[in-house]
């Protein structure tokens, strides 16, 4: 895959799991509390498997 593609791809993805989250959290009525959870949520599941997905890249390019 291109790197353009691979790179909206991921966005996309945090996106979608941000809306997600942030929609999830509106229907039980607590707004202030959703972005934290959602920002929360994302930083401890999906930004480390992106950032190991870039440094194997690296690793592979630097070899």
């Amino acid at each position: 895959m291109r790197y353009r593609t691979v790179f909206y791809a991921t966005i996309a993805i945090v996106l979608f799991f941000v809306m997600v989250s942030v929609l999830g959290n509106l229907v039980e009525g607590s707004e202030a509390g959703a972005i934290q959870l959602s920002i929360e949520w994302l930083t401890k599941y999906v930004l480390p498997w992106i950032f190991l997905y870039w440094f194997i890249k690296l690793v592979r390019k630097i070899k």
